[in-house]
């Protein structure tokens, strides 16, 4: 009898403590970190401040900080919230299988833990965004993607639930709803994206069932991260891939963006106890690259590899020039008129961007085409800045008053497309009475001087730096809500001549000045 007491008594004192530690609120540190729109950035290179300029980006300064942080904190988590493509030959070249591949390879060796899509990892299509999955050796994410036919998903699984340290953390993804406007057509035929906030909705119960700390990767704008943190109960924090470096805590939801192309990291401490964060730290990191690194031998075993590969990748013949491409400057003005090369570069933009109209600064053409074979190197010396091509929309107006100031500035002229005018030149007229007529999109948009379509509203596809420079440079006013497409125009007219083998443009009276 005494003997069974004791054994009822140590069962009850052992239930009390399992009891107990079952109860006690766990309480831990975990330390975020997140990128996004490296757009195959693994180099280097300058960024321009007010006190000059620094080097910045590439995979060792990355590697480089990670083991920083790393070696300061426990429980580090790496995430990679999209767009790894599209912006160098690193993200073009094949590897592994997959077109951008070292992309992924990097993040492997960088100790990534999870990662999601963004719109540019489709820029290659369906099937090399899953090639670039498998690649992965971590979870890859994506809860509203799916094919229009099944409504399965595209991505293996909508979320994923991590062990970290003694917390559950739950990371799910979901897609800008614009997805497939970003996107050519043909790359994401058959997809379809389910609206964010119904879909988060129907996971985050199940997932919070299962954590203490929820994180929701937005692909898109801080603004719809805001309207997730906003809408979503349950939420702890959304990391928003929006190139601008904000935070916010709304209702208690910590928001966070950082600056792409490899500038900075984000930054997010948080003390998680009984399922809820109770304080945090918040910051970026910035990937200086002009200190002393110390990457991991690894990263810097590919970083070498890869610029082996491209050196081979540029000085592969991609094309045909049919005759010799110039940016077409006037002999002793400085000022440039219609080039055939100027009408290549800015039909390519419209293909790329279905844009009805295109505008190219001829200064921003660096090097001529010669007649002949056209390797890759040589299309990067054309476009050697890495410009984005932006989209935004301009009226019949506007268009008048930018080809006037086009006029009026005489030199770095516009190259065009899809558009054709007749102008005075300055010493004929004065400033607003120059252009004598234009055709724009097919349809007479001014004659002899006068506006027929002053409110009728076109599309425009222009390289960044011209569209930053609008206002003080270009239009003589500022254009409104770009859209940065995020094609490099490099990339751009090197996919356009993979494709179409040949150049034929020539000079076609895009651009006439009136002599009198």
């Amino acid at each position: 009898m005494k003997k069974n007491c004791q054994t009822i008594l140590a069962v009850i004192l052992a239930v009390a403590l399992a009891s107990t530690s079952a109860c006690k609120p766990r309480s831990e540190e975990i330390v975020i970190l997140f990128s996004h729109d490296t757009h195959g950035t693994f180099e280097p290179y300058k960024l321009n401040q007010e006190n000059g300029g620094r080097l910045v980006g590439g995979m060792e300064a990355t590697s480089h900080y990670l083991n920083e942080i790393r070696a300061k904190e426990k429980n580090v988590f790496v995430i990679e919230a999209g767009d790894v493509l599209t912006g160098t030959l690193a993200s073009e070249i094949k590897y592994r299988g997959a077109d951008g591949g070292a992309m992924i390879e990097f993040l492997n060796r960088l100790g990534y833990d999870v990662w999601c899509f963004g719109n540019h990892d489709f820029d290659k299509g369906q099937k090399n965004a899953l090639a670039l999955s498998k690649l992965a050796g971590f979870p890859t994410v994506m809860a509203n993607i799916v094919y229009k036919k099944s409504g399965k998903l595209f991505a293996e699984q909508p979320y994923h639930i991590f062990d970290v340290g003694r917390i559950k953390l739950g990371v799910i993804c979901v897609m800008e709803e614009h997805f497939l406007s970003e996107v050519q057509q043909d790359k994401v035929e058959g997809l379809a994206v389910e609206p964010i906030i119904p879909t988060l909705k129907s996971h985050v119960p199940e997932i919070d069932r299962q954590t203490d700390l929820i994180v929701v990767v937005s692909h898109g704008w801080f603004s719809q991260g805001v309207q997730i943190a906003e809408n979503v109960p349950g939420v702890d924090i959304v990391l928003a891939a929006a190139e601008d470096g904000k935070f916010a805590e709304v209702n208690g939801v910590l928001v966070k963006s950082t600056f792409g192309h490899q500038r900075t990291m984000g930054y997010l401490k948080v003390k998680v106890k009984n399922d809820a964060v109770r304080s945090y730290e918040q910051d970026l990191i910035w990937l200086w690259a002009d200190i002393d690194l110390k990457p991991s031998p690894g990263v810097a075993e590919l970083v070498r590899e890869i610029e082996e590969s491209i050196d081979a990748e540029y000085a592969k013949v991609i094309g045909e020039a049919k005759m010799n491409l110039s940016a077409g400057e006037y002999p002793g003005t400085g000022g440039h008129g219609e080039s055939n090369l100027g009408n290549w570069i800015t039909d390519v933009m419209r293909w790329k961007t279905k844009a009805q109209i295109a505008f190219h600064n001829s200064r921003g053409i660096r090097a001529d085409i010669a007649a002949g074979p056209v390797k890759r190197g040589d299309i990067f010396n054309t476009s050697p800045f890495h410009n984005s091509l932006v989209v935004f929309n301009l009226s019949g107006r506007q268009i008048k008053e930018a080809l006037e100031h086009d006029v009026e500035r005489g030199w770095d002229r516009l190259q065009v497309s899809g558009i054709k005018y007749r102008y005075y030149p300055k010493q004929a007229r004065p400033y607003g009475e120059r252009v004598f007529q234009v055709e724009a999109d097919g349809e007479i948009l001014v004659k002899s001087g006068r506006v027929l379509l002053p409110d009728k509203t076109y599309t425009v596809v222009a390289n960044d730096y011209l569209a930053s420079q609008a206002r003080e440079k270009y239009f003589g006013f500022a254009v409104e809500n770009l859209r940065n497409t995020g094609f490099p125009l490099d990339m751009t007219l090197m996919e356009w001549l993979e494709k179409h083998r040949v150049i034929d443009s020539m000079v076609e009276g895009r651009i006439v000045e009136i002599k009198k």
